[in-house]
Order: structure tokens, then sequence, then C-alpha cells
């Protein structure tokens, strides 16, 4: 580990591949490594009728003491390149020995599961290693249930605290960023991901995909330095967390499937087993009783109950959208 914290990552170059003789030149460098920053980008990616645009892997290095040096992006395009060109790349993805570090990679694995029959292996997903790092970073009960009050009713959170214990806010790329890295997200228009299945893309979605894999790596390497990233339970944390819509594609605007709070079973899933489990009747998930609120026969879990009772902003953001 260096004895310094990592410069910022500036360069925002990307070789765009969507031939198969820039496929082949890309995976002949990318094979090379052991660990990639990976994302994915499309319409509604993940959920059902969406489709996969953009595939981005990115190098980091394998030594280090220079895995802090600037990696390269590729972007494969996944719309214009034939399956048979693409073998290469979901090989990598499907490797075990060869780890992919995202940031919420849920819908990355749901897209690559259900419409490519793809199965991504040995990740490591910053979005929990966020979470993890809460605690370790000083956060204590008070700091854990402000971080609820953007995402669930306040007045639920007050007067029923004890229907919160274990319960997380998930953070977006863009604010763990500014949380970790200082990052600014630059000002401009809502972003359309309706138009990740136009071609040619333009210029400033090809920089967003790009700024996307470049600020995991950006992560990665800052929660390298701080410690943050040797947990023995991370990386199957991690694979439950993505592989949690193996089941089915959660339809558009699922509000129980796609939300801002961590699902229950992530993270303490090693201190419950052999416990007895009941399923949710929304989540659809198999949980331990303690997710359950007490004294009752309810067949939905705190974080489904959480979600069911949003704060305002989230229930104008989905009648907006009905």
């Amino acid at each position: 580990m260096p004895e310094a914290a990592p410069a910022p990552i500036q360069p925002h170059e990307h070789t765009f591949c969507d031939t198969k003789a820039s496929v082949d030149a890309a995976l002949s460098i990318i094979r090379q490594y052991t660990t990639l920053a990976f994302d994915c980008e499309g319409r509604d990616l993940g959920e059902t009728g969406g489709r996969l645009s953009l595939i981005s892997l990115r190098t980091i290095s394998d030594d280090v003491s220079s895995c802090f040096s600037a990696g390269h992006t590729f972007l494969f395009d996944t719309i214009a390149l034939k399956r048979k060109y693409l073998l290469g790349v979901y090989a990598i993805l499907e490797s075990s020995a060869i780890k992919k570090v995202v940031f919420d990679g849920r819908k990355d694995f749901s897209s690559l599961y259900h419409d490519r029959g793809v199965e991504l292996r040995n990740v490591i997903d910053l979005q929990i290693a966020d979470i993890k790092s809460r605690a370790l970073r000083g956060e204590q009960n008070k700091g854990r249930m402000k971080r609820l009050e953007v995402a669930v009713d306040v007045r639920q959170l007050k007067r029923n605290p004890h229907l919160f214990v274990g319960m997380h806010k998930l953070n977006g790329l863009k604010n763990c960023a500014k949380e970790h890295i200082a990052f600014k997200a630059a000002s401009g228009p809502r972003f359309d991901h309706s138009m990740w299945v136009t071609r040619p893309l333009p210029a400033e979605y090809l920089h967003h995909a790009t700024e996307d894999v470049v600020l995991i790596h950006q992560l990665y390497i800052q929660f390298l330095f701080c410690g943050w990233l040797f947990d023995g339970y991370l990386p199957s944390e991690s694979m439950r967390y993505v592989s949690i819509w193996k089941d089915r594609r959660p339809l558009e605007n699922e509000p129980f499937r796609n939300h801002g709070l961590l699902p229950f079973g992530i993270i303490d899933a090693a201190q419950t087993l052999g416990q007895e489990l009941q399923r949710c009747a929304y989540c659809e998930r198999a949980l331990t009783k303690s997710c359950f609120p007490k004294n009752s026969q309810s067949r939905k879990c705190n974080v489904c109950r959480a979600v069911e009772f949003p704060p305002f902003w989230v229930r104008r953001k989905r009648e907006a959208k009905a």
C-alpha cells in the first residue's frame, strides 16, 4: 500500500470498439490484466424490455505499487457487434480468475444474464464497500439514520425507529465519488437514457460511459488505499448483491426491487446462517424473521415497508412516471 493518498485520475480517453479488428486489438491488451473496472450502459438496463448498449472495461494494474496510475478504457458497442465478436469479452466477464470492480452491478448482471446468457463472476461491488466503510470511518447510528431521511418517510423514521434497524441508504456513483474523492459533477440537462440505443452515439454519451468507469477506478484505488477492500466477506456479499435479480428482471420502475435502500440479507447473511426464513411477498426474497416487524404476521419486510411509504419527492417522481 502506498504511503500517500492516490492522485485523481484525470484522462477520459477511450477506445471505441465496434468492429472485429478493434475488439481483437482491445482484448489483446485487456487479457494482460486480472483486475478491471467494469460498467454497462443501456436503455432501461437490466429491466424487462431494456437493451444493452455498451460494455465498458478499464484496465487496472495488478501491481499494487502501480495500480494507482491511470489505466485505459475500452467501450464495446453491443448493438453494432455480432455476438460471435463479443465472445472474448463475455469470457472475461464470466472468468473467475479476473476480478471485475463495479458500482451497483445489479442491472449489469441482470442485462447480461437474461439478455445475453452471460453470468458475471468474481465481482467486487464498491457500493457495498461504501456502506461497510461508514462504520470504519466512525459513522454512528445517528449518521445512518440521517442518511435515511432522504429515502424514507421521516415521520415513520422518528415514530418507529425500531423498524429501521440494520437499514442503509445506498449511495449513487456520483454521490459516492463526491463523498470519498471530492468529485464535482458537471451541471447540465437531465441525461436521456433512451438515447443509448441510437447510433452513432453522441460524444457526450461516450464521455459519460468513460467517466463512470473512470470513477469506479478512482474509488477502487481510494478504497484500496484506505484498507476497505480487505474484508473477507466482501466478494461473496458483492456476488450476492449483483445477482439479486437472477430469478427475473424487474419491471420498469418496480418499487420493491429497484429503490435507494440496501436490501436485507446482503451484508448480514453470515450472521443469520441457520435461522428460519420467511419470504417477503413484495421483494420476493427469503429473509430471516428479524427483517420483518416483530409481533406481526406481516409478509412485508421492513425495507419494502419503508419503500412503500417514501418521502414526498419520491412519491412525486413516481407519479410523474406513471
